[in-house]
């Protein structure tokens, strides 16, 4: 919608989509070969991709938009699998030097997209030159979700969680901090809502919470594969928003957050302190105690809270401007004129 509102034909290719999406993206990697000279190329790099080679290998105007992969550390010894793939798609970034503009989704990702890298690949990306570019469009997305607005006071003790329940997420640290935390208040609640609800980490965790004194783990629910609707009225009515995930890129959860003027909790993380600056309470080792104590902080301390929503509206303007859409344009232009000065063509469209 960006593109053709800046009058460009806008083509979608990928190799996997929703069936119903299916007659408007093209397959890859067949795609490929509709590709004219002078087309410019927008790939988005998140995780092993076979067709990344020959992308890479076009001798177009070419963008690559690197999302963050997740170190195999977090997942080896509990998926092997997912391990395996975060491994060679990191094995990739150094593709990266082919292309005439490189964006990521912050500028904690831009550093790791050379993090590690060989010294020969990593020379032929200039950290310098990437763009960091949010990886939304817009922030006021949920504004054309229509659903009720909680009833008021409901739920006013819940802390929410929103993200894939993976290793690497932390969720049992929230869990436990929670815990401690239910223990001397009997009102809060905690949901956590994501998935994949039936892998052995999402069992794990199930698992534990059972464990825990029934009063404790009966405030504690998980929501899967729930409609956009049920997950605006869950942030509506959360009262405070968390994550102890020890990986991310850019936090789109806590964007979320934001957009409906929730206080946060995070780990100390790179890429969510970029994301949530200081319309968070950090906790920058999270014991049980810790997490419990920036919770409490967050659901009861006044000042804290008016100090949070300061820093929130603060980071919200600076997001709405980077996320506006006119750092994509301007890559495309710069890529567009990077492509001119190497192969002399004078159009790309």
């Amino acid at each position: 919608m960006l593109l053709r509102r800046n009058g460009f034909d806008a083509v979608l290719a990928a190799d996997n989509c929703h069936p119903d999406d299916r007659a408007r993206i093209r397959p890859m990697p067949a795609a490929l070969a509709e590709i004219a000279p002078e087309d410019i190329v927008i790939f988005q790099f998140s995780t092993e991709d076979p067709a990344f080679p020959a992308v890479a290998a076009l001798p177009n105007p070419k963008i690559v938009f690197y999302q963050n992969i997740t170190p195999e550390r977090f997942f080896r010894g509990t998926d092997d699998r997912t391990a395996d793939l975060v491994k060679q798609g990191l094995a990739q970034r150094g593709l990266c030097s082919r292309f005439d503009v490189v964006m990521a989704n912050s500028r904690a990702t831009a550093a790791a997209l050379v993090e590690g890298l060989p010294a020969d690949q990593a020379a032929g990306i200039d950290l310098a030159q990437i763009v960091p570019c949010p990886p939304v469009i817009g922030v006021a997305r949920w504004d054309s979700i229509a659903t009720a607005d909680a009833p008021a006071g409901s739920d006013e003790r819940l802390v929410l969680f929103v993200g894939r329940l993976v290793p690497h997420k932390g969720i049992e640290d929230l869990i436990a901090g929670f815990a401690r935390l239910a223990s001397t208040d009997e009102h809060v609640r905690l949901a956590i809502v994501g998935g994949p609800s039936q892998s052995d980490y999402a069992q794990g965790l199930k698992h534990g919470v059972a464990e825990l004194e029934h009063g404790i783990a009966s405030r504690i629910t998980f929501h899967h594969d729930i409609s956009e609707d049920d997950l605006k009225r869950l942030y509506q009515q959360a009262a405070v928003c968390a994550s102890m995930s020890r990986h991310e890129g850019f936090g789109v959860p806590l964007l979320d957050a934001m957009f409906f003027g929730k206080p946060l909790v995070i780990r100390a993380e790179p890429g969510m302190i970029e994301t949530a600056g200081d319309a968070a309470i950090v906790v920058a080792e999270p014991t049980p105690e810790a997490t419990a104590a920036a919770l409490g902080a967050a659901l009861n301390d006044e000042q804290v809270r008016a100090n949070l929503a300061g820093g929130r509206a603060r980071q919200l303007e600076e997001l709405r401007s980077a996320a506006d859409g006119r750092r994509i344009i301007n890559a495309i232009a710069e890529a567009r004129k990077r492509w001119r000065a190497r192969t002399g063509s004078k159009d790309g469209r």
